[in-house]
C-alpha cells in the first residue's frame, strides 16, 4: 500500500507550480504550498499554505515554525525560481542559488528528498559542448546560475533528483497555462506575419515541452519514492524543427482568418547588426531572443538530451506530438491570452 507523502511545494504561483497543482487534484499527495507575501489564500490544489521567502534562512520563518514544517514534510517539490533572462548574474543568486541552498538545508532538517526544477540549457555549459556559449548570451546568466543550483545540490548530500524541462508550453491537451510565456507571445507575433525573417542555426530542433507532462513526472517520482536521478524533459531527435513549428503557425493564423507567409530563416551568425537595429523595438526584442536561444541550442548539440521515453514508461505518461501540444498552445493563447506584448523573456 503507497504512503500519501506531504510535499513543500516552492515556486507555487509559477508556471510549473500551478501545473504541479492543477496535476495534484487527485489528492495523491498532500501538497503544502511556499507562498511569498501574507496572504491567506490557499493556492487552488494546495492543501496548505506557508508564507514564507525561499531566499532567506528557514525561510524568513521563526526555529519553531520551520521545525514544526520540517516534522510534517517527507519531500520537496523545488520549483521556485527567477526565470527571466537576460539579467546582470547577481540578480539570480537570492532566489536560483541561496533558495536551493535553503531548499537542501530543510530537507536535511526533514529527512526529505529534493525534486529539482533546473534546465535542459545546461547542456550548453557541458565541458564536451561543441560550442561555447557566448558570455552576452540573453540566456547566459540563468542558466549558470540553475547548474550552479545543480551542483549545490550535489556537494549538500540531499538526496534529490534533477528535472531538466525545455521550454514549457501549455497543457497537452488544452493548451491550458498559468500565464503566457516567451514561446506563447512569440508565436503570436509570427502568426500576425511580423517577423521579418528567423534565425536558426541549421540542425536546431525547436524544443519545447507540455508543463503537464513535467508536472506528471516530477508527482509520479514523489509517488514512487525516487531519490536519484537526472532526467532530460525534452523530445529530443524527435522535436520539430522550424519549418514544422511555422507550419503550425501558419495553420493556426488561417484558423483566425490570416494568411501567413511564413517567414524566411536565416543563419543567426549572418544577421546584419544594421538591419536589426532598424527594426521596431519589439522585433529587435524577438529576434536577439531568437537568436541567442538558437546559440544555447547549438552549444548544446542542436538537439537537445531526453530522458522522455523513460520517464514516459515509468510514469505512464500518455505519447503526444509536439506539434499538436504547440497547436492546442496556440490556440489557447489566441484565446484567454493578452497578446503581442514585449517579451518577459522567462524559461521553465
Amino acid at each position: 500500500m503507497s504512503v500519501r507523502r506531504t510535499v513543500l511545494l516552492t515556486g507555487a504561483s509559477g508556471v510549473v507550480g500551478q501545473a504541479v497543482l492543477r496535476e495534484a487534484r487527485s489528492g495523491a499527495v498532500r501538497i503544502i504550498a511556499l507562498c511569498r507575501g501574507t496572504s491567506a489564500a490557499v493556492p487552488e490544489g494546495a492543501d496548505a499554505v506557508v508564507h514564507g521567502d525561499i531566499s532567506q534562512d528557514r525561510f524568513g520563518l521563526d526555529e519553531e515554525s520551520h521545525a514544526a514544517l520540517a516534522r510534517e514534510v517527507d519531500t520537496v517539490i523545488h520549483s521556485a525560481g527567477l526565470t527571466e533572462w537576460g539579467l546582470p548574474a547577481d540578480r539570480y543568486l537570492p532566489v536560483n542559488v541561496e533558495g536551493t541552498r535553503q531548499a537542501a538545508d530543510f530537507a536535511r532538517r526533514a529527512g526529505a528528498s529534493v525534486h529539482f526544477m533546473s534546465t535542459a540549457f545546461v547542456a550548453a555549459l557541458a565541458v564536451n559542448a561543441p560550442h561555447r556559449l557566448g558570455a552576452g548570451n540573453v540566456t547566459a546568466n540563468y542558466v549558470r546560475s540553475k547548474l550552479r543550483a545543480e551542483q549545490l545540490l550535489r556537494d549538500s548530500g540531499v538526496p534529490h533528483t534533477v528535472f531538466r524541462p525545455t521550454n514549457l508550453i501549455g497543457d497537452s491537451l488544452t493548451g491550458w497555462t498559468s500565464r503566457g510565456q516567451i514561446v506563447q507571445l512569440m508565436s503570436d507575433w509570427i502568426c500576425r506575419g511580423r517577423a521579418p525573417f528567423i534565425p536558426v542555426h541549421e540542425g536546431n530542433r525547436i524544443d519545447v515541452v507540455p508543463q503537464d507532462l513535467l508536472a506528471k513526472a516530477v508527482l509520479g517520482a514523489v509517488q514512487l519514492g525516487d531519490d536519484q536521478g537526472e532526467f532530460w524533459v525534452t523530445y529530443g531527435e524527435r522535436a520539430m524543427d522550424m519549418t514544422a513549428a511555422l507550419e503550425v503557425c501558419a495553420k493556426h493564423a488561417a484558423n483566425l482568418g490570416r494568411a501567413l507567409a511564413p517567414p524566411p530563416v536565416v543563419d543567426p551568425d549572418g544577421i546584419d547588426p544594421d538591419r536589426l537595429r532598424e527594426l521596431p523595438p519589439l522585433a529587435q526584442s524577438y529576434l536577439t531572443v531568437l537568436r541567442d536561444v538558437s546559440e544555447t541550442t547549438r552549444c548544446s548539440g542542436g538537439v537537445l538530451p531526453t530522458s522522455l521515453p523513460e520517464l514516459s514508461e515509468r510514469h505512464g505518461l500518455a505519447p503526444v506530438a509536439d506539434t499538436d501540444a504547440y497547436r492546442r498552445t496556440l490556440e489557447y493563447a489566441s484565446t484567454h491570452l493578452g497578446q503581442s506584448r514585449s517579451p518577459e523573456r522567462t524559461a521553465a
